[in-house]
């Protein structure tokens, strides 16, 4: 049912007044002098405001857009090139027409404005129902400020665009209007650090609107992959609409659904795409016998069936572009449609299984929002309870064993379907993913290299890592010493060897020796006991950090090396014994020393307790990594004390 067509039909939307926009060329004294952010130096332009303002106009939300981009740098010319996508689909979803722009240069002091014609404003058919508007500014200089308007009609009026604050560049002014009807009533969407404790609201007469201020650029962070999750924004969902009546005047319809009701239509259309069976789906997919076992143990087998003989490919989503049927005669699909197929499979056999909607990381939430529309939803799990035990399975990566769930996946929160009672439940996936490394050092007499032992044992989504770039590098048929190249310059690796227990134990073992070639004919051996650790060098090096540190999950790495001191030699320097940590206690690092008569034993441990750290502990966790880096990367040096 299209709903948004029968509102359409009975609703009537008063005609308003276009709000006035910021104007071309009014720009302020302050703005033609700026020569650099004072928040973020070194950023090659800024945008001196940026604003949008909504109004509804019969059954359309028409918006006006208005940006003002100041040049700062040679590099940021790049920022001259102007993309507008959009999506028309076959019925004109959206428009976007009225395509101002002009570019004002300063010569002596005095503006040269130049108003781009039609040659610098083309449009382009991307496809799939998606077109784009291109502006390209000419003779753009270090100083120029650029500026552009534009009008978009979007007749989608469920889940309104709303506004992101922040840009790829520094944004000075950020301002999104937008003002409402009496018909419509809307759920207010707010995300982000800034929105929530530095913003300006005002609220006059049914306008509304959010202004922020001196908002830092949109780019990747180290430990931050999934920044989109994070970026201030505000954004609308139709809640009730007021729909005429023949006898009784205008009344109120939910638009929303109940949790309940939204989970019965999803439970509809995967049934209608025969997901949802109870007769004995493996007499359909050959080699499968679940006739023997418990419950997990037909789990597993159903599992790497469906993992080893289905190619996984296309989109994760929530939507299946396959049926069933379809999906086992071509043995091939996407994620979710698999995780579904996977869940057949299951309920043939009696086991209780249901698929739970979650918005995964990088789809632009880091919060569920609490009332009940589909958009915050992008992939699929399904919980599971095998032989009374409940656990989540996921079938997204063709490498992972039985039981683990991508790292995407791994949110608070998530959408469970079950007839007449879907849910909000929490998700908490338990695992111990650390690493171990065990390093032996002794000096060969014989050939007088410097010897290091090394097993690096990794455990569950660790471990997983560790087989994913074995996998890289067998499958582009690179030696397996290229794991530790970065780390081992000066050294020779030898007789490298992996032992993948993922799948038994959630384990993966390496083997290798690291070779300091000639060592003997040194007087002082200067050497690195810990070498295999991404955190011997400090990941955070910015002045400032705009988005919450992630980890993904909770960790730890324990180091151990023992050094036989070699006859004729003494130990010279080596680090001291440290043990830090920051306030609240989210991590701490230890490293201690110990001699054992010939044996000098080097103990390093790193813990990570609280995976995502916000902003404000940045300071802290820059110099406590610093701290880490330099014990990590510390030598111990062996020096000689009789010369043959």
């Amino acid at each position: 049912m299209n709903k948004l067509s029968f509102i359409f039909c009975t609703i009537f939307f008063p005609l308003l007044v276009v709000a006035q926009t910021p104007k071309m060329g009014g720009f302020t004294q302050n703005e033609i002098d700026l020569k650099e952010v004072s928040y973020e130096p070194g950023a090659s332009a800024a945008y001196l405001v940026a604003s949008a303002d909504s109004r509804f106009f019969s059954s359309i939300l028409e918006t006006n857009y208005f940006y003002r981009i100041k040049i700062l740098t040679d590099a940021g010319k790049e920022n001259a090139d102007i993309l507008i996508k959009y999506f028309a689909g076959t019925t004109n979803v959206e428009v976007v027409n009225g395509i101002k722009a002009q570019i004002t240069n300063f010569e002596n002091g005095v503006p040269v404005v130049t108003t781009l014609g039609k040659e610098s404003i083309f449009q382009v058919d991307l496809g799939n129902g998606y077109k784009e508007y291109r502006i390209s500014f000419p003779n753009v200089q270090v100083g120029s400020i650029l500026e552009y308007s534009y009008k978009k009609a979007d007749k989608n009026i469920e889940f309104l665009d709303g506004w992101s604050f922040q840009r790829t560049i520094p944004v000075l002014f950020s301002k999104y209007q937008i003002t409402m009807i009496p018909q419509l009533e809307y759920k207010m969407i707010g995300q982000g650090d800034n929105f929530f404790h530095r913003l300006v609201k005002n609220a006059d007469n049914g306008t509304y609107s959010w202004t922020l201020r001196d908002l830092h650029s949109l780019k990747g962070e180290p430990y931050m992959k999934n920044y989109q999750d994070y970026v201030d924004r505000v954004e609308f969902q139709l809640s009730k609409y007021q729909r005429a009546t023949t006898t009784s005047g205008p009344e109120w319809t939910d638009f929303l659904n109940t949790w309940e009701k939204l989970g019965d239509e999803l439970i509809e259309y995967y049934s209608g795409k025969g997901f949802y069976r109870t007769n004995p789906l493996e007499r359909e997919v050959l080699s499968l016998d679940l006739s023997k076992g418990s419950q997990k143990e037909k789990a597993e087998v159903a599992y790497y069936y469906v993992r080893d003989n289905f190619i996984n490919e296309g989109a994760d989503w929530i939507y299946t572009k396959q049926t069933l049927p379809q999906l086992l005669k071509s043995k091939k699909g996407a994620p979710g449609e698999l995780i579904l197929a996977y869940m057949g499979i299951l309920k043939s056999q009696g086991i209780e299984c249901n698929p739970v909607l979650i918005g995964s990381k990088g789809y632009g939430r880091s919060e569920i929002v609490s009332f009940p529309f589909l958009n915050q939803f992008d992939e699929i799990l399904l919980l599971t309870k095998l032989d009374g035990k409940l656990q989540f399975l996921d079938l997204s990566d063709p490498l992972a064993p039985f039981g683990y769930v991508d790292l995407d996946k791994h949110v608070k929160a998530g959408l469970f379907l079950e007839k007449n009672a879907s849910r909000l439940i929490p998700i908490d996936i338990k695992h111990s993913s650390n690493k171990l490394v065990f390093s032996n050092i002794k000096l060969d007499t014989e050939s007088g290299d410097l010897i290091i032992d090394n097993t690096i044992r990794t455990y569950f989504y660790q471990g997983l890592a560790t087989a994913r770039q074995v996998h890289i590098l067998e499958k582009n048929n690179k030696p397996l010493k290229d794991m530790f190249g970065e780390n081992y310059t000066a050294y020779e690796i030898r007789n490298v060897s992996v032992d993948d227990q993922l799948k038994e134990k959630n384990i993966v073992n390496i083997n290798f020796q690291s070779v300091l070639k000639n060592a003997a004919e040194m007087d002082l051996i200067v050497f690195n006991p810990i070498q295999i650790s991404e955190f011997s060098s400090n990941p955070f090096t910015q002045d400032f950090r705009v988005f919450p540190i992630d980890f993904e999950y909770a960790f730890n790495e324990t180091y151990t090396a023992n050094l036989i001191i070699p006859e004729g030699y003494e130990l010279d320097d080596y680090p001291t014994n440290e043990s830090i940590t920051i306030a609240g206690s989210p991590l701490g690092f230890t490293y201690s020393t110990e001699e054992l008569g010939s044996i000098f034993k080097i103990t390093a441990r790193l813990e990570i307790k609280n995976p995502l750290i916000l902003p404000n502990s940045y300071g802290d966790l820059k110099f406590f990594m610093e701290s880490v880096a330099s014990k990590l990367a510390a030598p111990v040096i062996l020096k000689k004390t009789v010369t043959p």
